[in-house]
């Protein structure tokens, strides 16, 4: 990667890769077009579903973020930070083969 300088400052920003999405209220980045950003607590999801998981409450009325953790969502580490998504299967469980697991 390599820095960019703007006019206004004097600190380097780095360059995203080609392709990144960044949210202009808290400048978190990422790739891919399936990404979800929550614009309520700024963490970024695998996909929709895994998103509206961490929402609970009533829409309009005491809707809300929880923990991701909580409601069964797994942490990942991406070159961007950290992405929840729904846990993949077991491969011992499912008999899927051990090198289609995801680590």
């Amino acid at each position: 990667m390599t820095d960019i300088r703007t006019a206004d400052t004097t600190e380097a920003v780095p360059a995203l890769p080609a392709g990144a999405i960044r949210h202009p209220a808290c400048g978190s980045w990422w790739t891919g077009l399936s990404r979800a950003h929550c614009p309520a607590c700024h963490r970024t999801f695998s996909c929709d579903s895994a998103a509206e998981k961490h929402r609970i409450g009533k829409f309009g009325i005491d809707r809300r973020c929880v923990n991701p953790a909580t409601v069964g969502l797994v942490a990942v580490t991406k070159p961007f930070g950290e992405l929840w998504q729904n846990p993949g299967p077991d491969p011992v469980v499912s008999g899927m083969p051990a090198q289609w697991a995801r680590t």
